[in-house]
C-alpha cells in the first residue's frame, strides 16, 4: 500500500478558512531551524528537529529571502501549536498564527485578526 500524507488521506470536512500556499521558507525557532511546507494568512505548517508541545505558545521567524533588496526580511510570528506529526526523523508542526511583525518597522506587530488594512 503506498504511503500518503495525512492531508491526502483526510476525507472529513474542510476546516480551513483561508487558502494555503506551498511556499518553502526558512523557519528560525529559539533553539532550532525548520522549513515551511505551506502557509496561509492565519497558519503555517513547517518541519523541524525540535520537539514541540500541542497547545503551547510559540514564537518564530520566517525568512523571506527576496522581499527586501537589502537582504533577507525576517517576519516574527507568534501563535499556538495545533498539531504535531512525526515525519521521518523530524516533526511536522501546524501553528495557528495570532500575531506577526517585521523588525524595524514602527507599528508592524499586528494581530492576525486585525483586517483594517492600516
Amino acid at each position: 500500500m503506498p504511503e500518503h500524507s495525512s492531508e491526502e488521506m483526510w476525507d472529513g470536512p474542510e476546516r480551513r478558512t483561508t487558502p494555503r500556499f506551498s511556499l518553502p521558507l526558512a523557519v528560525v525557532l529559539d533553539d532550532a531551524k525548520g522549513a515551511t511546507r505551506d502557509i496561509s494568512a492565519t497558519g503555517v505548517f513547517f518541519t523541524t528537529q525540535q520537539a514541540l508541545t500541542v497547545g503551547a505558545p510559540i514564537t518564530f521567524e520566517l525568512e523571506l529571502p527576496h522581499a527586501d533588496p537589502r537582504g533577507v526580511l525576517r517576519v516574527g510570528c507568534g501563535g499556538t501549536v495545533l498539531r504535531i506529526e512525526p515525519i521521518d526523523e523530524a516533526f511536522g508542526v501546524a501553528v495557528h498564527i495570532t500575531a506577526y511583525g517585521v523588525d524595524g518597522q514602527h507599528g508592524a506587530v499586528r494581530s492576525v485578526s486585525d483586517h483594517s488594512g492600516v
